[in-house]
Order: C-alpha cells, then sequence, then structure tokens
C-alpha cells in the first residue's frame, strides 16, 4: 500500500502542475523517494537539510511562479520547514510539504521519529490533509495555490511493500481550476497621495506601471519593487530614499499614502503605526495582509487597481517643490559617497552601479535597506529577488540558489550580510550536485549585526566576531576574492564568494552626517 499510495499523491501534485520535487530522503520518506528517483517527466533535486531544501525550494517558486514539493522524513525533519512557510505565507508563494509520518497510532506516545505533524504548522499553510489509507480521499480543490500546502501520509511497515515500477508523469493532465477574483465595487479616493512600492512580483509589473503612470503621484520604489530603472516612471520616483518621503509629509505637500505591493521596508512605513497615525493609508497587493496593525483601507488583487483614484493631486507648485526637496537631498546624499568611500553604503551604492542589468538577490537585514538608500533610481536591473514576507536572516543564500537554478542565466549575484551567510553555510552543497551558471555571492562582512548599531547604539546587539569567508569558499570547490573596493571589472572564477570588508569608522561618519540631512 506505501509505493501504491505514494504513486497516487505524486499524480495528484504533478496534475496541480508541480514539476520538482526536492528530497531529503530517510527511512519513513522512503516510498516516496524510491517512487520520485523512478518517476519520468519530473525532476527530483536531493538535499541532507530540509530547512535549505525548503528556502531553496522558494527560491524556485520565485523564479517561476508554479509549486515546488519539498518531501521529509518524520520527525523535526518536519519543523525545520516552518521558517520557509512563514516566508511562502506572507508572500503567497505555492510551497508544499510532503511530509512522511509514522502511523497515527503512535501518535502521543512518544516513540521514535513520532511528534504532532498534523497541525505544525498552524496557519502557515493553506490546507493540511493527514492520509493514512489508500481509500481515503485527497482533496486539494481547497488549495488557490496562494500560500503553502502541506500532505502529511502515513507509512507502516515494511516501507518499501512491492516493487517500484517507472511512474510516468509526463503524460499526466494538468488540473486548471480557476478561483473567481474578488472584486470591490468601493472605490478609494486618495487625497495628495505618496505611492510607496514594495516587493513586487514580476507578472504584474507591467499593469502596476501603467496604473503609476496615469495617477501621476510621487513613487518611493523599493529596489524589490523592480520599478526602479523603469524609463517612463522615472520623472516620478524620488531619489533620495525615505528622508524625501518623511520631508514630503512634513511640509503636508503629500497627505496619503497609497502601497502597492509587499510590506515596505523604509522606517516610514513603521511610523504609520503611531507616530504617523492620522495619516490615511491605502494599500493593493495580492494577498490580505494590510502591513499594519490599524485601520487600513486594503484590496486584495491588482485587477482592482482601477478602484484607486484621485480625490486631489499636489498641485503643480507642491510637486515642483517635492521634486527639488528630492533633488537636493540626493545631492546631499552623494556627496556622503563621495565624502565617505569606504563607508558601507558608498560600497553599496557602487555595487549597485557595478551590477546594473544582471540578476540579482539582496538578502534582508542592513543590504536591503542599504540597497534601497543607495542604488540610484535610474540603473535598471534585468530582475530583482528577496525574501521580504516576514523572514528575518535565514535560508537566504539557500533561496538565492533556488532561484539562480531555475532561471538558467548566465550569471547571477547575491549580496548578503555575514551573519546571514553564517546561518546559511550548507547552503552551497547543492552546487556541487547540480549544474549552474555563473554564481557571485557577496558577503558585506563589517563584524557582525551592524543594523542594530543604528537601532540600538549598543555592543550587546551587535554580535561581534573575526570570522572571515575564505575556508567557507575552499570547502564547497568555490572561488574566492575579498574586496575593500568594487571591481568591477575583475575576472572571478565561475562561482565565487567576494568578501567586502568596509571601513567601520568611515561608515560610522557616513550614518552621522546621513542623520543630519
Amino acid at each position: 500500500m506505501n509505493i501504491d499510495l505514494s504513486e497516487k499523491v505524486i499524480r495528484l501534485l504533478v496534475q496541480e502542475g508541480v514539476s520538482c520535487f526536492c528530497i531529503c530522503a530517510g527511512a519513513r520518506n522512503s516510498p516516496l523517494v524510491r517512487v520520485l528517483s523512478s518517476a519520468a517527466g519530473i525532476r527530483v533535486l536531493h538535499f541532507f537539510d530540509e530547512r535549505s531544501a525548503a528556502f531553496f525550494a522558494l527560491g524556485m517558486i520565485q523564479a517561476n511562479h508554479n509549486p515546488v514539493v519539498v518531501v521529509t522524513t518524520s520527525g523535526t525533519a518536519v519543523a525545520e520547514l516552518l521558517p520557509a512557510a512563514v516566508e511562502a505565507t506572507y508572500t503567497s508563494l505555492p510551497l508544499v510539504f510532503l511530509t512522511a509520518d509514522r502511523p497515527r497510532a503512535y501518535r502521543n506516545t512518544g516513540a521514535p521519529q513520532s511528534i504532532e505533524q498534523v497541525g505544525i504548522f498552524s496557519h502557515y499553510v493553506e490546507t493540511t490533509q493527514d492520509i493514512e489509507s489508500l481509500d481515503e480521499e485527497i482533496n486539494l480543490s481547497q488549495w488557490t495555490k496562494s500560500g503553502p500546502l502541506h500532505l502529511n501520509i502515513c507509512f507502516d511497515e515494511p516501507l518499501l511493500d512491492r516493487a517500484i515500477e517507472p511512474l510516468d508523469c509526463s503524460k499526466l493532465v494538468l488540473n486548471n481550476r480557476q478561483f473567481p477574483q474578488l472584486v470591490s465595487e468601493q472605490k478609494r479616493l486618495l487625497n495628495k497621495p505618496m505611492v510607496i512600492v514594495g516587493p513586487l512580483k514580476h507578472k504584474y509589473r507591467a499593469q502596476v506601471v501603467d496604473f503609476l503612470k496615469k495617477l501621476g503621484a510621487p513613487i518611493y520604489a523599493e529596489v524589490l519593487s523592480g520599478l526602479r530603472g523603469e524609463p517612463s516612471l522615472q520623472n516620478l520616483l524620488l531619489q533620495g530614499g525615505e528622508k524625501s518621503v518623511e520631508k514630503a509629509f512634513q511640509e503636508n505637500l503629500t497627505q496619503s499614502v497609497l502601497r502597492v505591493g509587499g510590506v515596505p521596508t523604509l522606517r516610514f512605513w513603521r511610523d504609520l503605526e503611531v507616530k504617523l497615525s492620522h495619516v490615511p493609508v491605502y494599500s493593493i497587493s495580492d494577498n490580505d495582509y494590510s502591513g499594519l496593525s490599524r485601520r487600513v483601507s486594503h484590496l486584495v488583487g491588482y485587477h482592482n487597481l482601477d478602484l484607486i483614484q484621485l480625490k486631489s493631486v499636489a498641485d503643480k507648485q507642491e510637486l515642483e517643490k517635492i521634486f527639488l526637496q528630492d533633488t537636493d537631498i540626493a545631492n546631499r546624499l552623494q556627496g556622503l559617497f563621495q565624502d565617505y568611500p569606504k563607508s558601507e553604503p558608498s560600497l553599496v551604492s557602487r555595487l549597485a552601479k557595478m551590477l546594473q542589468e544582471k540578476t540579482i538577490y539582496i538578502g534582508n537585514s542592513l543590504p536591503i535597506r542599504e540597497w534601497d538608500l543607495a542604488s540610484h533610481t535610474s540603473i535598471h536591473y534585468k530582475q530583482v529577488f528577496g525574501n521580504r514576507g516576514a523572514n528575518g536572516i535565514d535560508g537566504q543564500i539557500s533561496t538565492f540558489l533556488g532561484m539562480a537554478y531555475e532561471l538558467h542565466e548566465n550569471q547571477a549575484w547575491a549580496v548578503v550580510g555575514d551573519l546571514t551567510a553564517m546561518y546559511d553555510l550548507n547552503s552551497l552543497w547543492i552546487t556541487q550536485k547540480n549544474q549552474f551558471q555563473k554564481l557571485r555571492i557577496v558577503v558585506v562582512n563589517n563584524n557582525g549585526g551592524m543594523i542594530f548599531k543604528n537601532l540600538f547604539g549598543r555592543e550587546e546587539f551587535l554580535n561581534r566576531h573575526e570570522v572571515g569567508f575564505q575556508h567557507w569558499a575552499e570547502m564547497f570547490g568555490w572561488g574566492y576574492v575579498q574586496w575593500t573596493d568594487v571591481h568591477p571589472n575583475q575576472n572571478l572564477p565561475d562561482h565565487c564568494i567576494i568578501e567586502l570588508l568596509p571601513d567601520e569608522d568611515s561608515s560610522n561618519q557616513f550614518w552621522k552626517k546621513y542623520r543630519e540631512i
């Protein structure tokens, strides 16, 4: 029955659009491993670490928008999937967990490899199904593919209960089930809006660009929006970072906020909770999350963009003042880059210019904030990726590798912090087993957690260290270079770790002067 049940589940998932399975092999999931390893018409990748496999799958989904399955054995292997489940939930990605389990009779007994796997993801999956018998119905009709799915399969011994016959998945008919789009009937009338565009999936960008051109309001676009470098928006994009946003509200030149896309990174967004709680906020994204705890007029689905209309817009003189102030802030910022060339933001600024027209992945914590500050709005990137649902610094490199594996581009770059890299050191293992194009990972090594220095200014938050990354590269057969400046023309190995070393004193001076702008 185990092999038959495995084949049934795999067929159903392939019919839901799954073409890749990331396997973390163990004893309890051996029926699934054996069936998948002999199947035709699907891709199978092998991992030893469940957390890395799940984030790798997330990267693949970001690149192709199709569901990817992570297959685990029982016990705490399942628990390793939770961080990726959280990220997939808040970014509306169809990540599938196919977890093997011991028979239901083992639950609440403390038997080896028996934990409470059903419900382990709480509300971080759209639906969970627990299956023990071939006769039990597996109903995926409620899975909208706007979040994770959990299938928990119970296997009794003998685990491999019959010979394996190759499963041909290439001829299975896809289930093209459609879900109705919710359309609101109420128009949203905005008064002198400032548009803040957060992470935006590639498939929605053209639609959003057309809307923003018609709206004509000033725009703060984060790098993960993919809208920086968009020629038709250059006259609307703010260049001075979030200080330009703050200044426009301080002088009452803008009076409301329209958020488009994922929840923004900038500090101003958090200030809307209390400090700027009087400012009306409207938002539109592809999920139910408004991004603020207070009342927000929120629409789900970009098909509702036509409902967002202007009640009033800043007049010509007010718009001119917004962009004059923005230009002044941007010029002063460029002056700081010149005055402190070895500071971390200045190095990131030059790196951002160097990587124009490349596919890039920006890690969380300080790098994403510095990139939003330092990369000019005229710089265009081929594609931009990152984990900005609820994710911290875990699994970032694994996600980058999944994205790069799926895109098969000539070159892909990731920029991450030092602690982020240490959190995901085993991620490079997959590059020894599979073909990748040229991979470059820039590790900004500021010796630990400097984002918290800006927040708290106290040493106990910094996680100081003296770790370098050359031995990490050597461990997996990657090339390694060390930069104290950006070198655009340097020949690099196919796979290379670039350790970027900013000067701490110069960075401190930069941030001190930046706060005075």
